[in-house]
């Protein structure tokens, strides 16, 4: 990767074409179940047929369901920011698994796109957080998501990764010995 060549610090690129795992949403739904279920104990009092009970826990399961799809009720539960926190999730977790933090001088930078969630993060380690500004990421992303909306998502990439080695040759110029420790081709998941 060019970009890489100016430094020695790691650039990887993850694309997640799969939506990321929601485990929050599936915490609601079992937590809406699990109340349908408690429901039975009430229902029964009222002396009703055991189908009327379960056709009652169904009902109160769909409403609990179909209250949290309700777009006012997300935005109160602050439900409707479980995808960036999802994608968010998935980026720690590629961080972690294509051990980005195990470079020898802690310099790797992951660029995270979650296409379903239309969610860029960019995890810097140790080594390049602290000397690279705050600024450079959050433009990184924004590079990511003009392109995007432009229909360039690839051009973006690139853009990203471009500024990404801009600002690392500043702080970790080449090194004999360090870098090209993690993959240069774009990972696709």
């Amino acid at each position: 990767m060019a970009a890489e060549a100016r430094t020695a610090g790691e650039i990887v690129v993850v694309i997640e074409t799969e939506p990321c795992e929601e485990r929050d949403v599936a915490v609601a739904l079992i937590i809406a179940g699990f109340l349908a279920i408690l429901a039975a104990g009430p229902l029964s009092l009222l002396n009703l047929r055991l189908e009327s009970i379960v056709i009652g826990q169904a009902a109160i399961f769909a409403a609990l369901a179909a209250l949290a799809a309700a777009p006012r009720v997300r935005a109160a539960l602050r439900l409707d920011r479980l995808p960036a926190s999802a994608a968010r999730r998935a980026a720690e977790r590629a961080f972690l698994e294509l051990k980005l933090g195990r470079t020898k001088e802690r310099t790797g930078v992951l660029i995270h796109v979650a296409l379903a969630e239309r969610h860029v993060e960019v995890i810097a380690d140790q080594g390049v957080h602290t000397a690279v500004a705050p600024e450079t990421w959050r433009e990184t992303v924004m590079a990511i998501v003009a392109a995007a909306k432009q229909g360039r998502l690839a051009d973006g990439i690139v853009a990203a990764v471009e500024r990404c080695g801009d600002a690392l040759a500043d702080v970790l110029p080449p090194q004999p010995g360090l870098g090209d420790e993690l993959p240069n081709e774009p990972v696709t998941r």
